[in-house]
């Protein structure tokens, strides 16, 4: 595998951005029928294909723009004329903060003990990545404050802008090619996959399958 130093690259990078999900952290898998069955305890009607298409795109977008559990629970009971008592906003909004979990990679440690800046570009709200205590260490790119989702180049524009950089100085590191990686090497971004499961076995540009092979990546292995 080559790496970055062998590339020259480890003399010019000065700021390591990392995706969220897959990259840093896992989601506990929830089933969809499941969570409409809950849903519905709380008076939401679903009662066609259609009506659960609509509230999961609903569902997403309050889940990478709300400000709040409780600002999320509002929206949605709102959205689908659902009685939004305020002890209803409560109660839905500490269930789907019990409901809604994530746990970091082991390896995530390792990556930050690199001495280099870290940044958390995500298409995520601030107050779920929050949670992870990770913006005491990186600097935090929601969509709130890029204005746009990834694979949008602007969300990386905004990274680059607001820490001062050049592309040539940044590497960015995520699960999806789509969304983390094209999008990055179009502006001149450093790019590495993190593949833990080997979903993308033919990709031929560098690849990792946990983060603590990263900083043999930027600097070789100690020999």
């Amino acid at each position: 595998m080559n790496n970055l130093k062998n590339q020259n690259f480890s003399q010019q990078i000065k700021v390591l951005i990392f995706d969220f999900w897959g990259t840093l952290a896992s989601s506990a898998k929830n089933d969809s029928e499941e969570f409409y069955s809950f849903l519905k305890n709380f008076g939401f009607k679903i009662k066609n294909k259609g009506e659960a298409q609509r509230l999961s795109s609903f569902f997403s977008k309050l889940m990478c723009f709300s400000e709040s559990w409780e600002n999320l629970s509002r929206d949605l009971l709102k959205e689908f004329n659902v009685n939004s008592k305020d002890n209803k906003v409560a109660l839905l909004s500490t269930s789907l903060k019990e409901k809604i979990v994530f746990k970091l990679y082991d390896d995530v440690k390792e990556a930050f003990d690199i001495p280099l800046k870290k940044a958390i570009l995500t298409d995520s709200t601030s107050f779920l990545v929050e949670a992870s205590g990770l913006q005491k260490e990186a600097i935090l790119f929601t969509p709130a404050k890029t204005g746009g989702l990834k694979p949008d180049p602007k969300v990386f524009l905004n990274v680059l802008n607001t820490l001062n950089i050049g592309p040539e100085e940044a590497v960015m590191i995520g699960d999806s090619i789509r969304r983390d990686l094209i999008p990055a090497k179009k502006l001149g971004i450093k790019s590495i996959l993190i593949d833990r499961e080997n979903k993308f076995p033919n990709y031929t540009e560098l690849k990792i399958n946990s983060l603590s092979k990263l900083k043999d990546i930027l600097y070789g292995p100690v020999v």
